[in-house]
Formats: structure tokens, sequence, C-alpha cells
């Protein structure tokens, strides 16, 4: 729609009035730009249009931001956040990816002189983990050199002696969304030639036939254009990909007092992907024995733990008690008059409900 707007605006022929330039002032928009460095702009990335009543409620309470946050509607699934509370604010950005019914939550920082249709939601950072790797290539420099792979390096965890040993090697990488995800890379050492599988902690909902985290596979648009609805091939994507962040990651040990750094609890998302079936009916997986029925996503659940940062930690971290209530079992009536038994004496009668 916009395209189609912008060439028909090219071929018109202004008028005068129209031709008529104006120039603006920096003391005329500095007022609205210092309001902007406390504001981000949200895309939540679904096929259909969200409920913008449980997106407020589930992310204030998600993000602890009760009376600091304030939402305005910017179109489908467009949303202005603006922070009374820095710290919230940098606790939003840290903390990315967020999802919300199981769909990615782009954010990006708010730039006053962009307009809404120039910001570039495309790019979304991830913590990858690089699975089975020798001991003595999980480092710094193997870390970089290998992450790039999957897109733009932000920060490797390692401990104060530049070691990445663990379980998995773990990269935050800036992920572009319009490419398909980087399943692993092949690495030589010595005359050992090895297929290092990829993981992403957090990943939301996305495609199994492209790899695309923006849409899933029943929306795909190529998946439909290649014609392939009805066979039973192998999908190149499943939720294999997902990954749980490590409870003591190595960053932590050395810098605690981080927003990066702080981690508890598995950072389990729930995704409705995980028991999806491939098109030939099969399931492709089957949910971990230590998954919550209460969806972290789900707003119908509002005292569940919803969400943890990209190291685990828990956001809203526990599970409200319903508080004792009275039940009402009868009432006490006092009755009396000629026609009672007792006559005109006041006699209680119990009357159970």
């Amino acid at each position: 729609m916009e395209e189609e707007i912008s060439h028909h605006c090219k071929s018109l022929k202004l008028t005068e009035e129209e031709q008529q330039e104006y120039y603006l002032k920096e003391e005329e928009i500095t007022f609205s730009h210092d309001i902007s460095n406390s504001c981000l702009v949200a895309l939540v990335a679904a096929d259909r249009e969200v409920n913008k009543g449980a997106f407020k409620a589930t992310m204030t309470r998600l993000w602890n931001g009760e009376g600091g946050i304030t939402f305005k509607d910017l179109g489908r699934n467009k949303f202005l956040l603006e922070f009374h509370n820095s710290t919230v604010r940098t606790r939003v950005l840290t903390g990315r990816p967020w999802s919300f019914d199981r769909n990615l939550i782009c954010i990006q920082e708010c730039k006053g002189r962009l307009a809404l249709k120039d910001i570039d939601f495309s790019l979304e950072p991830f913590w990858l983990q690089l699975q089975d790797l020798p001991f003595a290539t999980m480092n710094k420099r193997t870390s970089e050199k290998l992450g790039t792979s999957a897109g733009k390096v932000i920060m490797v965890d390692v401990d104060e002696k530049g070691r990445a040993w663990g379980e998995v090697l773990r990269v935050k990488v800036m992920i572009d969304l319009s490419k398909p995800l980087t399943r692993g890379c092949v690495i030589n050492v010595g005359d050992a030639r090895s297929w290092i599988p990829f993981k992403y902690e957090k990943l939301p909902s996305f495609c199994y036939y492209c790899g695309i985290v923006l849409h899933t596979h029943h929306r795909c648009s190529r998946h439909f254009s290649d014609g392939s609805t009805h066979t039973k091939s192998p999908l190149q994507y499943g939720p294999w990909l997902r990954a749980d962040p490590p409870q003591n990651p190595n960053h932590y040990k050395t810098h605690s007092n981080s927003p990066e750094g702080k981690t508890t609890g598995n950072g389990r998302q729930a995704n409705s992907d995980d028991q999806e079936s491939d098109f030939g009916g099969n399931n492709l997986s089957q949910k971990s024995a230590d998954f919550s029925p209460l969806d972290p996503c789900d707003p119908v659940h509002p005292n569940s733990t919803l969400e943890k940062n990209s190291e685990g930690e828990d956001l809203v971290s526990t599970v409200k008690k319903k508080q004792p209530q009275l039940v009402l079992r009868g009432h006490q009536l006092e009755m009396s008059g000629p026609h009672f038994p007792t006559g005109n004496q006041t006699r209680c009668v119990w009357t159970p409900i």
C-alpha cells in the first residue's frame, strides 16, 4: 500500500502551494526528539492482528512496568512504548528477544528523526548455542569466528580467562530476520572435520519450511508456491533448533551485577510449534516433561511465570496464591407471630443454603 502511494505521488504535478518547502528549526523539534530517547518501538510479528489490550496487560506485567510504561497504537501490531523509568527500558532492551502469544516482538530504539515506515525491524539479538565443540576450541576467538555465520556477534559468554568451557558455547548475535536461521557450520581441526549444530535460546514460532522467524510454515508463501503442501518430504527446520538458556552461564561469574549476566531457572519458553505436525501428519516432537501447562506467553494465566530474559532470569517468577474466601452456608431468621408455634415469642430459625 505504501509503495502504491509513493509511486502515485511521483506522478503528481504539484501546484504552487504544494511546492512550498518548510524548514523546521532545531528548537522546534528538540522537545519531541528528547521524548523519543525514552521510547521504544515494537512490532509483533504475527500472521494476524493481536489483541491490543492483552498485549499491553501481559507485557506490562512481564516487564514489571506497572505505571511506568505508556502504550500507543501505531497501526497493525505496532506500538510506541514510552518508559517513565530508564531502568525498565534498559531491561527490555537487554532482555531481548521477547515474544507474545509465541510471536516474536521486534523491538527497536525510537529515533526521533525517523518516520515509522523507515524503522528497520529486520534485526533482533538472540543467544546462539554451538553444540559438540572440542574443549580446545571453546574460547572467545573461536566463538566470534563461528558466530559470524549466524549474524553479527554482539558478545561471547566467557569467563574471566576468556574461556567458554561448558556443555555448549554461547554467542549473542544479531540475527537478520529476513534470512533463514543458520542451522550449523562445518569446522576443521587438524584432520578432523565436524558439523557443529546451532541452537537458539528463546526462539519463538518460526517457519519449519524456509527457516524464517517472521512467519510459520502454515503461512509460508514459498512453501505454497513450491507446490509441496501435500508432500511428505522431511522439513529442513524444526523445534530442535530451540535451546534452553543455561542456569549458570560463564559471564555470570564475572559480571553478576550486569543485566546481561544474571540468570536463574531454565528459561523455557512455551511454543505452539513444539507439538506441531509435519505436512504428512507426523508428530515432529513432544514437549519436555518439565513443561508447565501454564503458557508463559498466554495472557489467560496472569499469575504464572510469564517470561525470562535472555539469560533465563525470572522476571515474573511467582504464582500468586488465592486468598481464602468465606463461603456463605446459610442465614439465620428471627420469626414470631400468632401463627408461629411459639405464639408471639421470637424464635431463631437457621436456613441452610
